[in-house]
């Protein structure tokens, strides 16, 4: 298919079709400043990206290698209906779900209440309804992962690593060689016990930066139950 346009940050866009494991569906393929393929999977779809200079003839091969996963995702994420971010709406944090009431004031701001998290602001409309509590999200990601990584560090003999809250859609969480360690904030809407789970899974890669043996002792020497842990977190979704 034609081109589609530009996305928001000026990137070229392209709807395209693949067929996978017998069904056709539409992609729209993105050409971005980056090293390698992305897939992106939402209630809207399949999003592949790609680095600008990268030729498009392989793609289809690497979307079929995929294909189970793929389609599985997108089963996944079209059974989760879009969020509507009114009051009453159930949101969830630490794996509990609290009510959403929405409250009129001169300012925006976001409280956690006795069973129920209370966004007020001037103006009740769902872009800033979402927007003030992803803000929440995130102030309470920032102290919780650095508490957490504060607890798990001296079991590893680690120093304190450079903690950054991630907006990632296709992770949850990720560090480098720098000591830098980037946790999701969607962490927040799960369950303690897989926070602790993704935080001593990163901490474990500034030591072992791979998925070796070594390296799944070593998240196994401060989170015994990893592989509990795992399994549910892949049964969780980034939107």
């Amino acid at each position: 298919m034609g081109a589609r346009g530009n996305g928001e940050n000026g990137e070229a866009l392209k709807e395209k079709t693949v067929k996978l494991s017998g069904r056709e569906m539409r992609y729209v393929l993105k050409r971005s400043n980056r090293r390698t393929v992305g897939l992106r999977i939402t209630p809207g779809g399949l999003t592949v990206s790609i680095p600008l200079r990268m030729p498009e003839y392989g793609i289809d091969d690497i979307l079929k290698d995929k294909a189970g996963w793929i389609l599985k995702k997108l089963d996944e994420a079209r059974s989760h209906p879009p969020r509507q971010w009114a009051d009453g709406e159930a949101i969830p944090y630490l794996g509990k779900p609290h009510a959403l009431r929405i409250v009129h004031a001169a300012r925006t701001r976001a409280d956690m209440k006795e069973g129920f998290l209370e966004v007020a602001l001037p103006e009740a409309r769902p872009e800033r309804i979402e927007a003030a509590v992803v803000g929440w999200y995130k102030r309470q990601a920032l102290d919780c992962f650095a508490e957490r990584i504060a607890h798990y560090c001296p079991k590893l003999g680690l120093q304190l690593p450079r903690l950054h809250i991630s907006s990632a859609r296709t992770r949850w969480g990720s560090c480098n060689s720098k000591g830098e360690v980037r946790l999701n904030w969607r962490l927040m809407r799960l369950p303690i016990e897989l926070v602790d789970y993704v935080v001593a899974h990163e901490l474990s890669h500034l030591i072992e930066m791979n998925h070796s043996p070594a390296f799944w002792k070593t998240v196994e020497s401060i989170y015994p139950a990893y592989r509990t842990a795992r399994m549910a977190l892949r049964r969780d979704s980034l939107w």
